[in-house]
């Protein structure tokens, strides 16, 4: 099969193709025809080698979408996406013809998402809903600040916020991004340094009772003035900074309570949880897949490396090529060989 193995952590631009055989599943395992697979910038950093419990050699790819070719009788043929920290990073991933999972993170994929747009809402919908939901527990009422309100996981955010009742202010950089503001209740920019006024003028002066900072020290401060008494901010990125001046003072008399996500250490059955979660959601229409910008076929690798890294709106995805005979040829083969067992 084709994939994005590498050997050593180095440059994106030095990513090539290459064929590898198809993975052998072990016991509790299920053997996944990959259709699409999603880029995100998590997957820059797994190539240069920024996480520290990756192993070598391994296929990189964290998101995916495609169809059960070999497990239980019950599974083969489902239509599954998927994501995990664990995926291209500490086991084998998605950024290949085929992928091997635990049974566990087996997930159904909504049917009226394509491959394509199945493959691009894994990293930033498991963020955005564990930011919100799971350890920012928003309610139905809330105010919400969303920083990146631009990006993938932003723009996950918001939906996930307005779907669960809650209202958002969406920061952004500058007034280029504005277009977010159609998705928000209300919109401040950083490079203004308008925040705290935007959100106290919203909330009637209250502030709001949940922050997603997927930038880091640049808006930190910003973002605790702009907090209600006991609101809650979830950091999950330092992208724009690592560290931060803390008012401690300040801190305590509002009662602050500051949570650290990190996606990274939820592993793909885990994962499989919280796509469970969204699914009737985006089969409902209450929630819409990233916007597709770009597809690559493997062989581009370093192309569409390169269009991650660079950044820009719009999801990148590979797509890969296996003709659907070949696929239904594999199913069926495994169907018969796992009912011959029998």
């Amino acid at each position: 099969m084709k994939a994005i193995y590498i050997q050593r952590h180095g440059a994106i631009g030095d990513l090539t193709v290459r064929d590898v055989a198809v993975p052998s599943i072990g016991a509790g395992e299920v053997l996944v025809c990959v259709e699409a697979s999603g880029i995100n910038p998590s997957d820059v950093v797994s190539v240069e080698g920024r996480f520290p419990d990756s192993v070598l050699p391994r296929i990189v790819g964290r998101d995916f979408a495609g169809t059960v070719v070999q497990g239980p009788r019950d599974l083969v043929g489902m239509e599954v996406w998927g994501t995990g920290g664990d995926l291209g990073v500490s086991r084998n991933g998605t950024h290949a013809e085929y992928v091997a999972i635990p049974q566990g993170a087996v997930a159904r994929r909504p049917k009226n998402l394509s491959a394509e747009e199945a493959s691009a809402v894994g990293v930033p919908f498991v963020t955005a809903f564990s930011a919100t939901v799971s350890l920012g527990s928003m309610k139905r009422g809330d105010w919400v600040i969303v920083s990146g309100a631009a990006g993938a996981v932003g723009q996950a955010a918001i939906q996930i916020a307005h779907a669960k009742g809650a209202h958002v202010v969406a920061l952004v950089k500058n007034a280029t991004q504005s277009w977010v503001s159609r998705s928000a209740e209300a919109t401040a920019e950083s490079e203004r340094g308008n925040l705290e006024a935007v959100v106290r003028e919203v909330t009637n002066g209250k502030g709001a009772d949940l922050a997603l900072n997927g930038l880091g020290g640049s808006v930190f401060g910003s973002i605790q003035n702009a907090l209600a008494i006991g609101g809650r901010h979830v950091l999950y990125s330092a992208a724009r900074g690592r560290e931060s001046t803390l008012d401690i003072l300040s801190f305590y008399k509002k009662q602050s309570v500051l949570l650290g996500l990190d996606t990274q250490k939820f592993d793909a059955t885990y994962c499989a949880g919280i796509l469970n979660e969204l699914a009737p959601l985006f089969e409902s229409g209450a929630l819409k897949p990233p916007a597709i910008s770009e597809r690559y076929d493997l062989s581009e690798v370093a192309k569409a490396y390169g269009r991650v890294a660079a950044g820009g709106s719009g999801k990148v995805v590979f797509v890969m090529r296996a003709a659907e005979t070949d696929r239904a040829e594999l199913v069926e083969a495994k169907s018969q060989s796992i009912t011959s067992r029998k």
